[in-house]
């Protein structure tokens, strides 16, 4: 498949320039698909089209928006698409992640359909589609195009016909709602949202679960196409898109690395002084500030805990990792305010001289500390309401070296279906919770080190390689299916 020239599409760029007072400054935004993505778009010397974000973008590129990356050894292009305030707020403050996103994620309550939103939406796909059809020319041949995420669902319809050798293919990652949730939007833009989306050879989501409420969503509102469930097929208008589960993974070997670093291992240590001394146990938690992450349950769990069951008082400390994410959306400013104000509540009520219940980091941390807070943790808890995988599992276990460790994990995360020696628990019953977190607290060392040796064979057997290697044999048969059909016509 890397024979055809390679184009990604994502929302995100995998580097990002910003002024500094001292020059200009290269960012790496941390996340799996750069570090996945990044070295094969240099081998292939393929192209990304990415929103630029950076405040030096403009600067650094040419008069289209191109420059040659990575800075210091180019061997790709980056080609960046300018988005006016008015587009970053109607596309992706707006439709994207205030409708969008709550509605994959099953918070009905919090989706905010507005005409203005989805005519930005419905713009920004048409700016980054053509972008990538004026790359597919530049570079000639019949080109692989790689669409990622929620952002772009209309652009594989709108590359098809300007760009038709193209292998179009999509990877979903976030949930994909079932159809009575999906029918809150507006009719029209159910029919557009599906249509651009079938517009693809093959769409990749993160479990069976998400694939099969896609491919019913296209049965019930698009009756004119003939969906397989059998086959994971789907015919509309004389071609097929193949639907498939393809759950994403991490470096595993990048997370082992860094949590054997030297300073890893003091920052662990300091880390297991400072909140777990002696016989105090230490439970973290890493999250983006957003509602879909449990955060406020989590702490509804503890607080019923330490009511409950007093005993468990002085008894572990906990560490608390939150980012901020998408202040300028209200729904996530309130968060963060109920967030900061419970912690400081529930310090109030239980904190003791020599203990604080818990302690919050709310700023954006690098991947080194993210290792040393996992390999410092007796517990790790992910509590999701929903979410589309959830690396930070992942992240934990492969931190974990030294075979220590419990992971308390969502059943609403996708990770959950790969990851059975976890504790799983169902974050919206709170007692429930605050009992599977006693139990972690608990578990004697065997059955720790039994746990964590199959997770850790799991992750170490399903890394973010394997990942990639499944979607591209997987749009090779696509590929090849789209050919039959084509010559059967």
């Amino acid at each position: 498949m890397l024979d055809r020239p390679l184009i990604v599409l994502s929302n995100r760029e995998p580097y990002e320039h910003v002024h500094k007072p001292n020059g200009i400054e290269v960012r790496f935004p941390a996340g799996g698909l750069v570090s996945a993505l990044d070295p094969i778009l240099r081998r292939t010397h393929g192209t990304w089209v990415a929103w630029a974000s950076g405040n030096a973008d403009r600067t650094v590129a040419d008069d289209v928006g191109r420059l040659a990356v990575p800075p210091g050894d180019p061997s790709y292009t980056l080609r960046r698409v300018w988005l006016s305030e008015n587009d970053v707020e109607g596309f992706y403050l707006g439709f994207a992640n205030s409708a969008l996103w709550p509605l994959c994620h099953l918070f009905v309550s919090k989706v905010d359909i507005r005409r203005s939103d989805w005519e930005s939406y419905e713009h920004a796909n048409r700016m980054f589609a053509a972008a990538v059809v004026q790359e597919a020319e530049r570079v000639g041949g019949a080109p692989m195009v790689w669409v990622h995420d929620y952002h772009f669902a209309l652009a594989p319809s709108l590359i098809r016909p300007l760009v038709p050798d193209a292998l179009i293919h999509q990877f979903w990652h976030i949930p994909f709602p079932p159809p009575d949730v999906f029918g809150i939007l507006p009719v029209g833009v159910q029919n557009s949202l599906l249509r651009g989306l079938l517009g693809n050879d093959l769409i990749e989501f993160q479990t069976d679960g998400f694939a099969w409420n896609f491919m019913d969503c296209v049965a019930r509102t698009l009756p004119e196409a003939h969906v397989s469930l059998d086959q994971s097929v789907i015919h509309l208008d004389g071609r097929q898109t193949r639907v498939g589960a393809f759950p994403i993974s991490i470096d595993v070997a990048e997370w082992q690395r860094l949590s054997a670093l030297p300073h890893t291992i003091d920052v662990c240590r300091t880390l297991r002084q400072r909140y777990a001394p002696r016989e105090r146990q230490l439970v973290v938690s890493v999250d983006r500030m957003d509602y879909t992450k449990g955060i406020e349950r989590r702490l509804r769990a503890l607080e019923h805990m330490w009511t409950d069951t007093p005993e468990r008082r002085g008894t572990f400390t906990m560490l608390i990792v939150a980012t901020p994410s998408r202040t300028d959306i209200p729904a996530y400013a309130r968060l963060e305010r109920d967030v900061l104000e419970a912690i400081e509540r529930l310090n109030d009520e239980f904190r003791t001289l020599d203990w604080t219940p818990i302690v919050l980091v709310h700023e954006n941390v690098d991947a080194d500390l993210l290792a040393a807070v996992y390999r410092a943790a007796d517990v790790c808890v992910v509590s999701s309401l929903q979410d589309g995988m959830n690396l930070v599992a992942k992240e934990f276990i492969a931190c974990r070296t030294d075979g220590k460790g419990v992971l308390v994990l969502s059943r609403f995360a996708g990770a959950s279906d790969e990851l059975s020696a976890a504790l799983l628990v169902n974050p919206f019953f709170i007692d429930a919770f605050a009992d599977t977190l006693a139990v972690a607290l608990d578990m004697p060392r065997h059955e720790r080190v039994e746990r964590m040796a199959a997770l850790r064979d799991r992750v170490a057997n399903a890394t973010i390689e394997d990942w990639l290697e499944g979607i591209l044999v997987a749009a090779e048969a696509a590929d090849h299916a789209a050919e039959g059909g084509a010559a059967a016509l």
